[in-house]
C-alpha cells in the first residue's frame, strides 16, 4: 500500500529542492548584471517563474525581496570601493544608482551599521597615509620611537 505522506513529503521537497535551485540561478544573474536595470519579469524569466510567484518564492527563501537585494548587494560593493579606490564619494554614489550623495549616505547610514561614507573614505586615507610613512621611513606608528631609542 501506498503512503500518502511520504509521497507528499517527498514532493514538497523536491519541490523546494528545484525553488532553491532557480532562485539560485536568477541570484547569479543578478549579481553578474548588478549595474544594469534588471526587471522583476527578468529574473523572474531567468527562473521559469511567473514575475508574482519568483518574488512570493524569492523572499520566502532569502528574506528580502528582489529590489531590496539589488540595494543590498550595491551597497555593499560601495562599502568595498570605498574602502578599497580612491575615487570619490560622489563617484561611487552614481555607480551604485544613487542620483545624489546625500541619498547615497541615507541608505548607506541605514542599510550599514549607521556608518557614514565619508568615514569609511576617511579611515581608507588614514590607512593609506600610515602606509606611505612606513615605506618612506618614517616611524611606522606608535612602536617607531621604540625603535628609534633603540638604535
Amino acid at each position: 500500500m501506498l503512503d500518502w505522506t511520504k509521497l507528499v513529503w517527498w514532493r514538497a521537497r523536491a519541490t523546494w529542492d528545484d525553488y532553491q535551485l532557480r532562485v539560485g540561478l536568477a541570484i547569479q544573474h543578478l549579481e553578474q548584471h548588478l549595474d544594469d536595470d534588471l526587471s522583476l519579469p527578468e529574473l523572474a524569466d531567468v527562473a521559469s517563474f511567473s514575475p508574482f510567484h519568483f518574488h512570493r518564492i524569492f523572499r520566502a527563501l532569502t528574506g528580502e525581496g528582489v529590489a531590496e537585494r539589488v540595494r543590498r548587494l550595491r551597497l555593499e560593493r560601495a562599502a568595498a570601493r570605498l574602502r578599497n579606490t580612491s575615487r570619490s564619494i560622489l563617484e561611487i554614489a552614481l555607480e551604485a544608482g544613487y542620483q545624489a550623495h546625500e541619498s547615497f549616505t541615507r541608505a548607506f547610514e541605514g542599510r550599514l551599521s549607521h556608518v557614514a561614507p565619508v568615514t569609511i573614505a576617511a579611515e581608507r586615507e588614514r590607512a593609506r597615509a600610515v602606509n606611505r610613512s612606513r615605506q618612506s621611513g618614517g616611524d611606522g606608528g606608535p612602536h617607531g620611537a621604540h625603535r628609534a631609542a633603540v638604535a
